[in-house]
């Protein structure tokens, strides 16, 4: 687990993993923020604060790193902190699906973008032309309309415990012109090949209808505490304007977990969905 800014989502996701999992599973947790305290973790790694990309590359490489060190699992299980998967069974699917391919090293999803409900947005004929064009295309299996498909996602994924996994994180070297999952992608293809991943498919494309919340993975990555007020700048068909996320239909932390019902709630969860004042949680974080 890595942490930069988001404890109130660090101590709740653990508390999902130990005390609402059936399988035990060990955590080790690598955190940037200075102030966080000792949850339910069974390691905390303390990382100093840097850059955005830099500052995940690090807490990727010292949590999985440390996780080996101490544990020597067969599989390592990244999740950002935010990164929240209810369901164990389906983590464990794709843990089963990695040992039945030993020639693939890493399960997870691309971090690719669907073009079409920004070409809707456009109203403009050539966006016409492209949309019809996808429509066609998707009959045949052709996804032209994705795009950035060679990134592999660092919120989540499932990596076999191998020592060259280590020698191609530690290769990467981060671009700014490039996001982390472009390099990780370019860092995994030239260590294990493109076909030594298994694609999480129910996630892609990533953007914009997967990246805070993916019913069937169960998995919600959305930061913010509570469903955001729609700005009066937004129009009530939903359609962003210049500058507007466009993200407010998605409910926050403390409505999935309310909706979800836990049966072991821990004391972070519990806090959650009994405050009424909820400006306490990931106060660093933007809420949106």
């Amino acid at each position: 687990m890595t942490n930069h800014e988001r404890p109130d989502c660090a101590r709740i996701n653990q508390e999902i993993i130990k005390l609402n999992y059936p399988e035990p599973w060990r955590i080790v947790h690598a955190c940037s923020d200075t102030t966080y305290e000792p949850h339910m973790e069974d390691v905390l790694v303390r990382c100093q604060p840097r850059t955005i990309i830099y500052g995940a590359l690090n807490l990727l490489q010292q949590s999985c790193r440390t996780a080996v060190e101490v544990y020597n699992p067969q599989y390592l299980v990244h999740v950002e902190a935010d990164t929240w998967v209810f369901d164990q069974g389906i983590i464990q699917r794709y843990i089963d699906l990695l040992d039945r391919n030993p020639q693939a090293y890493l399960a997870a999803s691309t971090w690719s973008t669907d073009q079409r409900p920004q070409w809707r947005r456009l109203h403009h004929p050539f966006a016409k032309v492209k949309l019809g064009l996808a429509k066609v295309a998707e009959t045949v299996g052709n996804d032209f309309y994705v795009k950035r498909k060679q990134t592999l996602s660092t919120q989540f994924f499932i990596a076999r415990n191998d020592p060259r996994f280590f020698t191609m994180i530690d290769s990467i070297q981060p671009t700014i012109e490039n996001t982390l999952e472009y390099d990780f992608y370019q860092a995994f293809v030239r260590e294990f090949g493109a076909r030594a991943f298994i694609g999480i498919k129910e996630r892609e494309p990533v953007h914009p209808l997967n990246r805070h919340w993916c019913p069937a993975l169960t998995l919600h990555a959305q930061h913010w505490p509570e469903q955001l007020r729609r700005p009066t700048d937004v129009p009530a068909d939903g359609t962003p304007r210049e500058g507007v996320t466009g993200q407010y239909d998605i409910p926050g932390k403390k409505e999935v977990l309310a909706a979800y019902g836990f049966r072991n709630p821990g004391p972070a969860m519990r806090k959650l969905l009994e405050s009424t004042d909820t400006s306490y949680y990931n106060p660093k974080a933007k809420r949106y």
